[in-house]
């Protein structure tokens, strides 16, 4: 199961159809060997669904707080999730 979800982050974080938070986020989950469930319970949001909506791209404009529980959980600065940067 590991493996699937390494396997997946891996796509989402290089699609380049994918968002390019969706892309930001799935790269610092690999780099800190993080679960989806992990992110949710650090960035304190409900559960890991709303994280594997964004990271897959199928939340493609998530809200901002959202995206401040994302910066939060991964140690990502917020300027970091603007498109273009």
């Amino acid at each position: 199961m590991r493996e699937l979800r390494h396997d997946n982050l891996i796509f989402f974080s290089e699609d380049p159809e994918n968002t390019h938070i969706g892309r930001l986020v799935a790269k610092q989950m690999l780099a800190l060997d993080y679960r989806y469930a992990d992110v949710a319970r650090r960035g304190g949001f409900n559960d890991g669904n709303n994280v594997i909506m964004i990271v897959s791209g199928r939340r493609r404009d998530p809200y901002f707080s959202s995206i401040v529980k994302l910066s939060k959980a991964l140690e990502i600065p917020l300027d970091e999730f603007t498109e273009g940067k």
